[in-house]
């Protein structure tokens, strides 16, 4: 399975490589960024494809999470009061009332994928919850820019605010402590590459932008 795994992980590396240079090749942007939420999509199946330790609650959680991540979307969409005022484009597909479905998905992607990278490493729940929450807003600091790009989503006039990183630190806590406290979630390799994938994968593009545009 090590080996199998590791071939993915490889293979991975490669699509994401490629789907860079993708989104750095203007001619080619509408193919990628319609490809996108088939990627997040297929990035989460392949993660718990390889999940070695199956255990209902922690399905039931990072479910559960998913849908918390959409209906909290749905409030910062509608109040502004959350992360700042912000709306959504049309990379990630449909939704309900201007929020995309996907979104939530990628709450519980990102949520499992930065536990999965922890586990094993950080036995305190609390350390871990501030470990993962730390992960994603590291995440969140180089995805901004090539969202608002790429039209995933867009800010207002002023910007991307500061609450924004604020809230995604304090909301990932409560999501990871949530997992931590109630499971104790598995050794996923493949899983926690997908975070550090997803990661060079925006770093890059987040220096794209900002030495381009």
């Amino acid at each position: 399975m090590n080996q199998v795994e590791n071939r993915f992980i490889v293979l991975i590396s490669i699509i994401y490589l490629v789907g860079i240079v993708g989104f750095l090749i203007p001619s080619l942007n509408p193919m990628f960024i319609w490809l996108t939420p088939w990627n997040i999509i297929g990035a989460f199946i392949i993660s718990w494809v390889f999940h070695k330790k199956w255990e209902a609650k922690h399905v039931m959680l990072i479910l559960t999470i998913g849908v918390l991540g959409f209906f909290i979307e749905y409030a910062g969409v509608k109040t502004g009061a959350i992360f700042g005022s912000y709306y959504y484009g049309k990379t990630l597909g449909k939704g309900w009332s201007g929020v995309p479905y996907l979104i939530g998905l990628n709450w519980a992607a990102m949520i499992f994928y930065t536990s999965s990278l922890l586990a094993g490493r950080v036995q305190n729940p609390w350390g871990a919850a501030f470990l993962g929450a730390m992960l994603m807003t590291v995440y969140d600091f180089f995805l901004e820019p090539v969202a608002m790009k790429y039209d995933f989503w867009h800010w207002g006039y002023y910007g991307i605010p500061l609450k924004n990183y604020i809230a995604w630190f304090a909301i990932s806590f409560g999501m990871h402590a949530l997992l931590n406290l109630n499971v104790k979630p598995a050794k996923n390799k493949l899983a926690g590459s997908m975070y550090l994938i997803q990661l060079g994968f925006f770093l890059i593009l987040y220096v794209w932008v900002k030495l381009i545009f």
